[in-house]
Formats: structure tokens, sequence, C-alpha cells
């Protein structure tokens, strides 16, 4: 086993066998949880996102925000965003946009696996629903 520090998220990569003795490698990320979970719910999972490097979300993300769609295109929002907070939430999201992109381990390794495909570890460690965006 090691450790693939070259992405971000981290990965462990483990080489295994099939029962049959075929060898595969399995690529598991190591996902940043630390996040305040004072957070409210939107405040929470675009921090979630910034830190495990979901830029396709963020970018969704993003759209919504200025398009102030948030209401009709998240899939669990409930509540409202005051115009200070979605300022704040834009600038966030803006400047990890802008950031140098970093690779992933679902790319790096051509994973079938996508950012929405790791929904439920969150919501499994941090027992509450994770607000996203699917694609249209």
């Amino acid at each position: 086993m090691k450790i693939d520090s070259s992405t971000i998220p981290k990965c462990q990569i483990e080489e295994k066998k099939f029962a049959w003795g075929e060898p595969y490698i399995e690529i598991t990320p190591i996902f940043e949880m630390s996040i305040n979970e004072a957070l409210s719910d939107i405040e929470f999972c675009i921090e979630l996102y910034v830190k495990n490097n979901f830029r396709n979300q963020l970018l969704e993300f993003y759209n919504v925000l200025i398009n102030h769609e948030e209401y009709y295109r998240i899939d669990h929002f409930k509540g409202t965003i005051s115009d200070e907070l979605h300022e704040v939430l834009l600038k966030r999201i803006k400047l990890f946009l802008d950031s140098p992109e970093e690779l992933t381990p679902w790319k790096k390794y051509n994973e079938i696996q996508g950012e929405l495909d790791y929904l439920y570890l969150f919501e499994d460690k941090f027992d509450r629903k994770i607000l996203y965006i699917k694609a249209k």
C-alpha cells in the first residue's frame, strides 16, 4: 500500500488480486474531513468541496448562486441565504476556481467514480445531508 500525495485529495493505492488471481489496483481518496460542523449546510458543503478539490461541484454552485437559482437547483437545500452570505460564498468559490487546477485521484487514475459518487461517505461521516447540484 502507498499514498499518492500528487493528487488532492491524497489517495491510498493498494494492489489486490481477484479470487482467480488477476491483479488490480484499488484507489481510495483520503478526504479532508476537518470542517467546522457549526457552519450552515451550504457553507459546510462549499468548504467540504473546496478542501477536497470538487471543482465541478463548485463550478455548478457558483453558476447557481450567480443566477439566484439555489432554491430550485441545490438538492437538499432548505432555508435562506442572506445577501451578505451569498456574496461571501461567491467570493470563496471564485477564489478556489481562479486557483491553479489540482489533479484529483479520479482523473489521474481514470476512475469511473466522480465527485458525486463520494457524497455518501460525507453523509455517513457527518450524519447530515450534503447539498449538491446535479449536472443538467
